[in-house]
């Protein structure tokens, strides 16, 4: 097992539980009225975790469809019953079998080194005229995490004139960034997340 699966199998333990998480659990009535969400719809969440955008997006349309590379972290969200959630533990590069009405990802965009491919990725697997909503971080110091190789960071946050643009270039249009919440560190420090919205050509 790489340190980065380790870490993420022990963290999935208190995951639900660590003040990070709570935090961003919160962010997720911020969210819901910025996409046109309705009750027919098939979404993908991008490194769903435990589920903490899952599990209320689950509430706002028919079928969410869970990817997570993380084995543990995915156990602890099919733990939660969700009737029509669907878990799939596999990394994307590996290719997707359907296409969805939107794609979702919270805190995950920086765990993947290739950005542009990513994107890509994600345009393929969207309908035309699809979803696209991220959440990261803001270029940082890298002091969000800390320990930014045992735990995967590839990216200390994003700039937003770059991560449009990439978007852009791979299919994306109506394209639009705002900060939509702060992380409060224990050590005082804030950190800001942008979501990016966008709609598949």
């Amino acid at each position: 097992m790489s340190n980065t699966s380790e870490h993420f199998t022990q963290a999935a333990e208190r995951f639900d539980r660590s003040p990070t998480s709570q935090q961003l659990s919160a962010m997720a009535e911020k969210i819901w009225p910025l996409l046109a969400l309705d009750p027919k719809q098939h979404w993908l969440d991008f490194g769903a975790g435990t589920g903490v955008l899952s599990v209320p997006l689950a509430q706002q349309v028919a079928q969410v469809t869970a990817l997570d590379t993380s084995a543990a972290m995915l156990e602890r969200l099919a733990a939660k019953q969700v009737a029509n959630i669907t878990i799939l533990n596999q990394d994307i590069f590996t290719g997707l079998d359907q296409h969805y009405d939107g794609i979702i990802s919270s805190m995950a965009l920086h765990h993947v080194a290739d950005t542009q491919r990513l994107l890509n990725c994600m345009r393929q697997a969207l309908v035309s005229g699809g979803q696209l909503a991220l959440i990261d971080l803001y270029a940082e110091d890298g002091s969000f995490h800390g320990d930014n190789n045992a735990k995967g960071v590839k990216h200390l946050g994003f700039e937003p004139d770059v991560l449009m643009q990439q978007a852009e270039q791979v299919g994306f249009h109506q394209l639009k960034l705002q900060h939509i919440f702060s992380i409060e560190k224990r050590t005082g420090q804030s950190y800001p997340l942008f979501l990016l919205l966008g709609t598949a050509r």
